[in-house]
Parts: C-alpha cells; structure tokens; sequence
C-alpha cells in the first residue's frame, strides 16, 4: 500500500497510508514474545485524583485484558504500584502532554494505545469497539467513542471540532445521553480524555524529537493538535457507537486557577499556528480574534481570572504565532481553517 499523497491530503481526499518506515523505537509497532498484539493503556493522574482507582477497575474488567501503564509524576509520584499496573513515575510535575509522552514510550510492542484521563472510566466494551473500527480501516489512526459525564445523563464529547469561530469544541457536548447516531462519523480529532491510535500512525505524526503530543502545550487541546498533524498526513479520525465511557469530571481544571484560561486560549493559537499555512491563518484571522473574544467572555462567566489570562495571551500573541509558524511538522500545511460542517 503507497504512502499517502501529500497533495491528497491538504485537499482532504481519501488516502490509505502504509504504517511509515524508520518509526522511532517506542513505536515499531513489534509484538510480544509468544505472539498476539500488546494493547497498552495509558492512564494519567495528573494530580493524584482519587478517582484513579475507579478507572484501574474498570480497565481491570476489560476483556482481554490490556496492558496498564499510569504515569505518576509530582505529588502522585509515590502512590504505590497498583495490582497489575506498571507505573512509569516523575518527581517533577508533568503536563498532560510530556506525561501522556512518557507512558506512550512505555507502551513498547503495541500495534494499538490507548490514552485515558485519570477520572474516565470505560464500559466494558469499550476497548473492544475502538481497536475493531481501527481494525476495520487501515487509513483510520485514532478512534474514540461517546464520552458521557459521571452521571451517564448527558454527553461529554463524541470528537472534536472546530466551530464558525475557530474554537474547539465537543461535539454534542450537553445533549441528552440516550440512542446514539448511527457511525462511525469522521471527525477532526479525538478527546484524550477516552480514546484509541494506531501506533503506526503515531510515529508518522510524531515532531523531530520523536514527541507525539507537543509538550509545549502543556494540558488542553494537545489532542487537538495532535489530530490536525494526523489529518495533513491523510490519517483519519473517527467517533464510533457502541463504546461508551464516563468522564468524572475534571481532576485538574479546578485546581489550575487562571493557568486554565491560559492554557485554553494559548494552545488554540498554538495548534492553529503549527499546522495552517501563513496565508490561511492570515485569512482567518477575523473570525478567530471575535472567536477569542466569545472564548474569554465564556471563560470568565466561571472563572473571573479569565480576562486578565486573555490580556497575557494577547501580550504573548507574536510569539505563539511565531513559533507556531517555525514547528517542524511531517506533512504539508493546512490550506483553510478545517471548521465544521453540520
């Protein structure tokens, strides 16, 4: 099967990309002695969430039984190693991006990763449905499936997208939980809160150094991000049916102060910088400053710290851009603000 074509693949045309050659060494996709594919999952407590335990079991009832790496760093860094759970541990306080790194490095010998949020716990199809639908398309390089919130009353998130105004968004988030759509339905990326990649397809996207999540980013949209590298590659991404998982509420968010408007605000021009063409930015500029206004205005109805970190993006403003511009990404730039079409 041939690589995808670069040109196919700025203009949105399906491909079938062949898993790339010279795959840094975490990803050669190799498999366990005895044969069998390895599955590993990542589970990330960024604080030391309580709700840790919750996830481990349920990742525990999954059949077959997957491989289970939780990365422990800052505070969390000492919790004792859980039953059947390999534990790649940090003195130092990671973000969600370098800790998810970290755990993915870990997960050598995997055809397939999962990555997962500390307080999300997946039902006990889920893991089987993801790795079918990659199964299923050899182009399709990261899956997830319906994120509910704790209750199970409504819907978290089935993807990510980007609205009129260049803001990332949740697809469905704050419907009615109930019948599902029918799918799977491309999407722009998955939620790192919940969700499955083919590991070839990881190395193909993965920065110089071998980073799959830019570490830059610290927490938030990283998946983002990271979805945009995969689509200009020609992979695609996907919400399936049928793979539910319930997200507890953010472990971090609350606890982050104004860094979490910081993080939400910077890291959308970050990803929208690293991965447009110069002009396309340019064009789109308009929208995505009004998009910004409406972001800071959302954020401070919750979080009053919210104008002052929209002043120190502003401030902060050339250089995001400028570095955005300057990353080092396989594959050709985006030649228009991928937004979505419903």
């Amino acid at each position: 099967m041939a690589p995808p074509s670069p040109a196919a693949a700025a203009h949105g045309r399906p491909v079938a990309p062949a898993p790339p050659v010279g795959r840094p060494a975490a990803f050669r996709g190799d498999r366990r002695p005895g044969g069998g594919r390895a599955v590993s999952v990542v589970a990330v407590p960024t604080v030391g969430a309580p709700s840790l335990g919750q996830c481990l079991d349920a990742l525990h009832a999954l059949k077959p039984a997957p491989r289970i790496v939780v990365v422990a760093s800052g505070a969390a860094a000492g919790i004792d190693a859980p039953r059947g759970v390999e534990v790649v541990r940090s003195p130092h306080r990671l973000g969600f991006a370098a800790a998810v790194n970290r755990g993915l490095a870990a997960a050598g010998g995997a055809d397939t990763v999962a990555v997962l949020n500390d307080d999300a716990v997946p039902s006990p199809g889920w893991l089987t449905a993801l790795e079918g639908a990659l199964a299923a398309n050899p182009r399709v390089a990261a899956v997830q499936g319906t994120v509910l919130d704790g209750a199970g009353r409504s819907v978290d998130g089935r993807g990510i997208a980007l609205d009129r105004y260049g803001l990332p968004v949740q697809v469905d988030r704050g419907q009615t939980a109930g019948a599902e759509p029918s799918g799977p339905v491309r999407r722009l990326a998955v939620s790192a809160t919940a969700c499955v990649f083919r590991t070839g397809a990881l190395a193909a996207a993965a920065l110089p150094g071998g980073e799959v999540f830019d570490e830059r980013f610290g927490s938030y949209h990283e998946d983002l991000d990271l979805g945009l590298r995969l689509g200009r590659l020609g992979w695609e991404s996907l919400w399936v049916p049928g793979a539910p998982c319930h997200h507890l509420g953010s472990a971090s968010g609350a606890r982050l102060g104004w860094r979490h408007p910081w993080w939400l605000l910077a890291n959308r021009w970050r990803a929208l910088a690293g991965n447009l063409r110069a002009a396309a930015l340019l064009h789109a500029l308009p929208r995505l400053v009004r998009g910004e206004l409406r972001a800071v205005r959302t954020l401070g109805r919750t979080n009053p710290r919210a104008p002052l970190a929209g002043l120190a993006v502003a401030a902060a403003w050339p250089s995001l851009i400028a570095a955005g511009l300057a990353r080092r990404t396989p594959g050709p730039r985006l030649a228009a603000l991928p937004l979505e079409e419903r």
